[in-house]
């Protein structure tokens, strides 16, 4: 999975994770007709992924 390799996570902690992200639905699998699986974000998880940069930036701000 070039997900996993771009993630720098090992697999076993790769697969935690993104079956995590699945079952919740923040992803989802398309396309089963191909011989490789693929999977896109969902609208729920775009929410999130915009929850999480809005977080990093008030984190990683330097405005105090």
């Amino acid at each position: 999975m070039r997900v996993m390799y771009k993630s720098n996570l090992n697999f076993e902690r790769f697969n935690r994770y993104f079956y995590e992200l699945l079952q919740k639905g923040f992803i989802e699998e398309i396309d089963k007709s191909q011989s490789r699986d693929e999977y896109k974000i969902t609208e729920r998880g775009k929410t999130f992924l915009d929850v999480l940069k809005k977080a990093e930036a008030i984190l990683f701000s330097e405005d105090y």
